[in-house]
């Protein structure tokens, strides 16, 4: 199988958990198949190549549709595994009726999320709430990341019969045992506090209004008692507003905010942190942090929202999840583990365990065996003719 990966960035470019998969999934992949790569070039990024090779991976970069279109004409695959609506609507464009076998990775509702973000239904929601109809139907394959988020978004028989799902992955846990020259400053602060008795709790997420991390200010508020830091990393449309309500709450002294982090840094905070907390309010298809978190037995309290609670509860992890949204609620749970440090303990080591199953090389490999599966259920899996004209 030669496999086309279409993905808006990856993360070599670009931070962010769709761009991750996207391309730590094609990298694992390409050690059992051909794999090729088509995202767009990433402005902030000048010295990225057009066009790399890693192994049996090759990686093409493009500035626009139509330099776009000329490059996927011309790659040979069996399969396009599609990860974003943008790239869906460029490989149709590209390939019309030469168009492969496709796969859609639904990470989210594309127009559900635009109205969540702008609170209103404008000409770019409906836009994309039609195109969303048209990929769902176009498709010969529906991948999702959890049963909530296929609960989510298939509305007909016709593509509940196409459509699976299967968790994201992580990397194995690295060893990290000194941040960059640039990020020194974050391993001096939270090595200070821990030296001085606090305990650090984590939160690195996108900063908008659906991901809820300006309540973490709230939850705070109710945790002033306790010896605790709260370090937050991300940035997003909200990170302004999240600054300004931590000097309005005057909880400067306990909540830092870090903006991008390498992905050395949050490896790092994650094996320092007590807990990490994961405050999404709506529209989670997954939450590749919260299984990041496990990965180096720093327990996520999460919100019981999505695929989250979805993948905590199936997994024995329910007393991880908090009882709402609200930042009581959450407090709470931190409190809890505060004043119990054996059953976080416990739950390290649960969550580090189970986070051993969900690591790139059997996720990628699981991915590519579901991919051959579906195809095959929908009648999209193999090219006979050749078999069958040597038989004549």
């Amino acid at each position: 199988m030669k496999l086309l990966v279409l993905s808006d960035h990856i993360s070599k470019d670009m931070k962010n958990g769709t761009w991750e998969f996207a391309y730590k999934f094609s990298k694992y992949a390409s050690e059992l198949c051909e794999v090729s790569i088509v995202c767009f070039f990433y402005e902030l990024k000048p010295d990225s190549q057009d066009f790399e090779e890693e192994g049996n991976l090759k990686i093409y970069r493009i500035r626009n549709f139509l330099a776009g279109k000329a490059i996927i004409k011309n790659i040979k695959h069996d399969v396009a595994f599609i990860h974003t609506t943008k790239m869906y609507a460029l490989y149709k464009f590209s390939m019309g009726l030469k168009s492969k076998s496709t796969v859609s990775m639904i990470q989210g509702t594309s127009y559900i999320e635009r109205l969540l973000n702008i609170g209103k239904k404008d000409i770019k929601y409906y836009a994309l709430r039609l195109f969303e109809t048209y990929r769902s139907w176009s498709s010969n394959v529906l991948f999702f990341a959890s049963k909530y988020m296929m609960d989510n978004y298939v509305r007909t028989y016709n593509n509940f019969r196409k459509s699976t799902y299967l968790p994201l992955a992580v990397d194995k846990p690295a060893i990290t045992k000194s941040l960059p020259k640039k990020e020194k400053y974050i391993e001096e602060m939270i090595s200070k506090d821990i030296k001085d008795g606090y305990k650090i709790l984590f939160c690195i997420r996108r900063i908008v209004s659906r991901t809820g991390v300006l309540h973490l200010v709230d939850m705070m508020e109710y945790l002033k008692e306790y010896k605790i830091k709260l370090y937050i990393a991300g940035t997003g449309t909200h990170f302004e507003a999240l600054k300004r309500k931590i000097e309005g709450s005057h909880l400067t002294y306990c909540i830092i905010t870090l903006g991008a982090i390498s992905d050395e840094a949050k490896n790092w905070i994650y094996k320092k942190s007590y807990l990490s907390i994961v405050p999404t309010r709506t529209l989670e298809g997954f939450c590749l942090s919260m299984l990041e978190s496990m990965s180096y037995g720093c327990p996520p309290v999460v919100t019981p929202v999505g695929g989250m609670y979805e993948f905590m509860k199936d997994r024995g992890l329910q007393p991880l999840i908090t009882t709402g949204f609200a930042p009581m609620q959450m407090a709470k749970m931190v409190e809890f583990f505060i004043k119990n440090k054996g059953e976080r303990n416990f739950y390290s080591k649960k969550c580090k365990d189970i986070s051993t199953h969900y690591h790139y090389d059997d996720i990628s490999r699981r991915f590519l065996m579901e991919i051959a599966y579906m195809l095959e259920k929908v009648g999209k899996s193999v090219n006979f003719m050749e078999e069958v004209n040597s038989g004549q």
